[in-house]
This record gives structure tokens, sequence and C-alpha cells, in this order.
């Protein structure tokens, strides 16, 4: 990760959806029904209200052309929800202010 001005880089897509995504998800109870929600990481949060602009140096990244991540994490759940978790999930999170790296303009 590199930060300029307003803008932070990363190097590929990996990097930025370790960025972006919490290290688990949680395990969620509403009417009954049990569910895992996945979550974003403190600092992608952070610099979101900050108004920063993340950048992938990959003109063909994947995650800028679907505009959120994937990934798989660990669940952890509230004591009074009696589920045992899965090992790890799949979650999909929605980006925000990604847009789209050049080389020729950013090089």
């Amino acid at each position: 990760m590199e930060i300029k001005d307003n803008i932070v880089f990363f190097e590929s897509d990996e990097e930025f959806t370790d960025f972006c995504v919490a290290p688990y998800a949680r395990l969620k109870d509403e009417d009954g029904v049990v569910y895992y929600k996945g979550e974003y990481s403190e600092m992608y949060k952070k610099y979101l209200q900050q108004g920063m602009i993340f950048m992938i140096k990959d003109e063909d990244s994947v995650v800028c052309k679907r505009q959120c991540v994937c990934k798989r994490v660990p669940v952890i759940a509230d004591e009074s929800l009696h589920v045992r978790p899965n090992r790890d999930v799949p979650i999909q999170l929605p980006v925000e202010n990604l847009e789209e790296y050049y080389s020729d303009l950013y090089d």
C-alpha cells in the first residue's frame, strides 16, 4: 500500500481485499434466523470517511470491474446464539471510492 496525496495505491486485488475486509465474519440472529455477515476493516472505514480514493495497480483488476471484494474468512459468534459456526465462509462486500488505474497517468 502506498499513499500519494488523497490516493491509496494497492499492488493487487488480493492486497486491496485484505485491506478492506475485517479478518472475520459475525454470526447474526434476526427473528430466529441465524446468518453470517462480513464486515469492513476499521482502516477501510476510516479512509473512506476521510474521502480517500483507492486504486489497484492492475489495469485488468477484477475487483475494480466488479466494485466488490470477495474473500473467505472465519466466523465468530456471539455466545448467546449457541450455534457452532463453520470454519470459514465466503463473503462479498461492495466497495466505494475505487477508481480505475492507468499506468501512463500514475507511473
